[in-house]
Formats: C-alpha cells, structure tokens, sequence
C-alpha cells in the first residue's frame, strides 16, 4: 500500500521533476550533514524523555545542551504523552496519507497538541505545508473526540513556536488540497524540465537535463 507522506507531497509541490527522480524512479541521493546529525540527537532525546526513559546516558555538546533546555522547558513538554514517534495514516478519497510524528500530547481538557522540533527553520507558510495538512488529518481521525486539535512547530535553536489550530474549514481546506495534489502526481509521466535558481541547490541537478 503506497502511503503519501508530508515529504512526498511537499516534494511534488517544490518540483514534479525532483519528485519523479525520488518517487518514480526511487533514486534517492542521501544528505548526511551537521544539521541532519544534530536533529536526530535532539528527536532521540525527546522521544526518550516522553516516553520516561533514561536520558542520562546522552552525551549533549553545549549547543544541544542549549536546545534540549528550550523544548524541556515548553509547556506542552509539561502535558501528558499519547504517542512518541508514532507512525499514523488516514485513507482520503481513495488513497492513503500518512507519516511519523515527533509527539502527541494533551491536556486535562483534552486538547492535543501535535509537536514536531526543528532544528532548522519553520516553514515560511505553516498553515499550507504538507507535513501540518497530513498529520492534522491523520491526527482527526485517530482522536475523534476532542476539545480543540493543535499542530505545533518548535524551533529548538530559537525556542520559538507556530501553532496552527484545527478547524472544519481548514479540514475541507485541507483535504481539498491533498486531493488536487494526489491528482497531479496520478497524471505525472515524464515531467518538463524547467530550470531556475532553486535548481542550484538542488542535489539532483546532476542528473536533471
């Protein structure tokens, strides 16, 4: 069963030729960098902690050290975990959506919040990226029963936070998107190739003629 993922989406999204190679053609280019490295560190040290681990055999560098203290020191580190690293899916329309979150907590007025860390940056549009449509989604039909559904980007280098508050309009929203979206990748053979600056970046370039 193929299972849309945030990243699958978000792919198609930034470029139908870049998805082709990646989802298509499974030619997957790996990227191990600091950045990448230090993500897992902090997302392993979360999921130990919420999951009431031990966390005194991580060895933290100062900078993680720094980080790990901001997303301690949340309020929603203070809620009740439901699920910690916790694959989810959801079937819309005919296909299926899905991906793995970082947490799932609550409160005692059952409102559930959705964490997902960044080590990096959040997404200039939060409320429209695949990885907040795809999990809000998947996180409805797993609850059901709740007082308000919340998705929560933390930025652990900054301590800043965006949180995107689930609604009936933005669930029409939302699935309406994805929908269009899947339709799009159903009619994608072989793309046009459109150079532009991003191309550059771009770790399939070499290959993208």
């Amino acid at each position: 069963m193929n299972i849309y993922s945030p990243q699958m989406l978000n792919t198609f999204v930034e470029c139908p030729v870049k998805y082709f190679f990646r989802y298509i053609k499974n030619i997957n280019i790996p990227q191990l960098d600091h950045s990448f490295i230090l993500g897992k560190n902090i997302h392993a040290l979360a999921a130990y902690y919420l999951k009431g681990q031990n966390i005194d055999l991580f060895t933290l560098t100062e900078s993680e050290k720094e980080m790990w203290n901001k997303l301690l020191n949340s309020d929603y580190f203070k809620l009740k975990p439901i699920e910690v690293e916790s694959n989810i899916s959801c079937k819309i329309a005919d296909f299926w959506i899905g991906g793995r979150i970082d947490a799932l907590v609550k409160s005692d007025n059952d409102e559930y919040y959705i964490l997902d860390y960044k080590t990096g940056s959040i997404p200039q549009t939060p409320e429209y990226n695949f990885q907040t449509i795809v999990y809000l989604l998947c996180c409805d039909k797993l609850i059901q029963n709740y007082t308000s559904l919340n998705f929560v980007y933390l930025n652990v280098k900054t301590g800043t936070e965006k949180i995107i508050k689930f609604s009936d309009s933005l669930k029409q929203e939302y699935k309406n998107k994805v929908i269009e979206t899947y339709n799009y990748i159903q009619k994608l053979s072989q793309p046009n190739v459109v150079h532009n600056e991003k191309c550059n970046n771009c770790s399939y370039t070499k290959i993208c003629v």
